[in-house]
């Protein structure tokens, strides 16, 4: 049975599939202050910059696969044809085979077997990925999911996660990849709410009430008032095609 090496399948990427791709870049422009760069832009993919460094993607959403506007977590993992293996051997679901990307590495998604997707990426070099938790990075991604004794073990098996509770009441049940510091990825069971299951990506900014009335102003949803936690005041936002994400003004150290 094929097991999980370092790196150990934590978030490296996000990107954003999106109906409208002139008006998303309009849309986390002004909202996260991304750049964008003629040549980082192939086949529909435009890769988002804050001061010369790439920090996120947008993917064009063809309208021919009816597919939902929606924010992509990818895992970083050191042998991605294992770990698709690994996936169906644990019940999970493969929805895009393993595909090489020219000089960079190779990407694949797939779902849980709840059907939550996220990607999977395996570079061609070895790569770290510190958290910048400076305005329009992204600092955390976590599962949000109303099977999560079934995402729980999944995540362990396929992946070969370490999960840590951080609470396991049935009022709060959270457990991440890694603890303390030096965790990577959160597990949430959302079972029993009103809100959609699937992976979240938070972005720091500088203000989070402000953050989440320019995004209504432009035309976005807020889902999730701006709220004080123990890492910082959140709040979870959707943009003008319903993608769902999180924005988080990181508490002072």
């Amino acid at each position: 049975m094929p097991g999980a090496r370092e790196p150990r399948a934590e978030p490296c990427w996000a990107d954003l599939l999106t109906s409208d791709l002139d008006g998303a870049i309009e849309f986390y422009s002004r909202l996260f202050g991304w750049q964008y760069d003629a040549q980082y832009r192939s086949d529909g993919y435009l890769v988002a910059l804050l001061d010369c460094e790439p920090v996120s993607g947008l993917v064009a959403n063809d309208p021919e696969f009816q597919a939902p506007d929606a924010w992509t977590t990818y895992l970083n993992v050191a042998d991605i044809h294992s770990a698709m293996f690994a996936t169906k051997l644990h019940g999970g679901k493969s929805y895009l085979k393993p595909v090489a990307m020219p000089g960079q590495g190779t990407v694949a998604l797939i779902g849980d077997p709840a059907g939550a997707g996220v990607g999977l990426w395996q570079a061609f070099a070895a790569a770290s990925f510190p958290v910048n938790r400076s305005h329009g990075h992204r600092v955390w991604n976590e599962l949000h999911t109303k099977h999560f004794e079934v995402a729980a073990r999944f995540y362990r098996e396929a992946l070969g996660w370490d999960l840590n509770p951080v609470s396991d009441s049935p009022e709060f049940r959270y457990y991440t990849l890694g603890q303390g510091s030096d965790a990577a990825a959160g597990l949430y069971d959302i079972a029993g709410q009103d809100s959609t299951e699937g992976w979240r990506s938070y972005f720091a900014v500088d203000d989070a009430d402000r953050a989440a009335a320019l995004a209504e102003e432009m035309g976005g949803r807020v889902l999730s008032a701006p709220q004080d936690s123990f890492f910082g005041r959140t709040a979870m936002l959707a943009d003008r095609g319903g993608a769902e994400f999180a924005v988080i003004a990181p508490a002072k150290s």
